[in-house]
């Protein structure tokens, strides 16, 4: 089952269509990253998906939940921390969740406040730290622990390292590792940092305009991985490829490099075989990500948002 499976999702401010007809499930466990440069719609699609705003249309089911009554019987389960966190500044770390834990109706304690702090690398002093003495990477990290009261099944990330140092970044991409490691909770990341998405996330969603462009394995995000090839006569191997369809990016002493998907290199082999040329060496290159992001949003063929 899903964790969330939305259809049809749309939504209109006016004029302005911020989410325009997205359909899509999010796989239970891991991490799954919402991917799209500023103004794509993903906080929009994530709001709609938290329940702070309705949708114009379409439907959201949300960890086995559908219909309205559905949706907010699942809510509960959400845990969801949406661009930027807001507490009292004039309170410590602690405090604050603790008065949240109030709020939400969680009843785990001091126990669970201390579990959540040390989580997060917010024990000892820090818990003691007024808010608005905290630095931006622990501001974060504390509004982290507050969408994780109540150990929701569903936790929902809005670009949590904006503003970090690269020190912060780090930290809060360990941390979101660590929160989906045992696969019992479903971490939804939304960023627009290429290279957050492909350290973290194991599927990825793409949009661009409120559109969705791609849905699925990160490592299956366009067509620009590559794999280099020796065989027992690479200038054999060379005609028999093209002959058969595979662009070759270069040509060296180390062997061919050979355009593939990520994921289909046996099809070389295959194809080798069939010329009897034998493979003595096949190694995937990959894609990288940011290459595939721009075949997939168009942005390769010069388009500009």
């Amino acid at each position: 089952m899903p964790a969330v499976s939305v259809s049809g999702l749309t939504k209109r401010f006016g004029r302005v269509t911020a989410v325009d007809g997205v359909s899509l499930d999010v796989p239970s466990g891991g991490v799954f990253g919402l991917l799209g440069p500023n103004g794509s719609g993903k906080t929009t699609l994530l709001s709609m998906v938290s329940g702070f705003i309705r949708p114009t249309d379409g439907t959201v089911t949300l960890l086995g939940h559908n219909g309205p009554a559905g949706h907010e019987q699942g809510l509960h389960m959400v845990g969801a921390l949406i661009e930027r966190p807001i507490f009292w500044p004039y309170m410590s770390c602690r405090d604050n969740l603790r008065c949240l834990q109030g709020v939400y109706g969680a009843d785990g304690g001091d126990a669970e406040i201390d579990d959540l702090l040390d989580t997060v690398n917010l024990g000892g002093e820090a818990a003691r730290r007024k808010f608005r003495a905290c630095s931006t990477g622990m501001k974060q990290r504390l509004g982290i622990a507050a969408a994780l009261l109540g150990d929701p099944s569903l936790l929902i990330l809005d670009e949590p390292t904006n503003g970090l140092d690269p020190v912060g970044i780090v930290e809060v991409r360990d941390l979101i590792r660590g929160l989906a490691a045992d696969g019992r909770r479903t971490v939804i990341l939304a960023s627009h940092l290429l290279n957050e998405v492909e350290q973290v996330c194991d599927q990825v969603a793409v949009m661009r305009r409120g559109k969705l462009l791609y849905c699925g394995p990160v490592a299956g995000m366009g067509t620009s991985g590559s794999a280099l090839v020796r065989t027992t006569d690479d200038g054999r191997a060379d005609a028999a490829l093209t002959d058969a369809g595979w662009e070759i990016r270069s040509r060296s002493e180390d062997g061919l490099e050979v355009a593939v998907t990520p994921g289909r290199e046996w099809e070389i082999s295959r194809d080798l075989a069939a010329a009897e040329i034998y493979v003595s060496g096949l190694r995937p290159l990959g894609g990288s990500l940011e290459a595939g992001f721009m075949e997939v949003t168009g942005d390769a063929d010069g388009e500009s948002e």
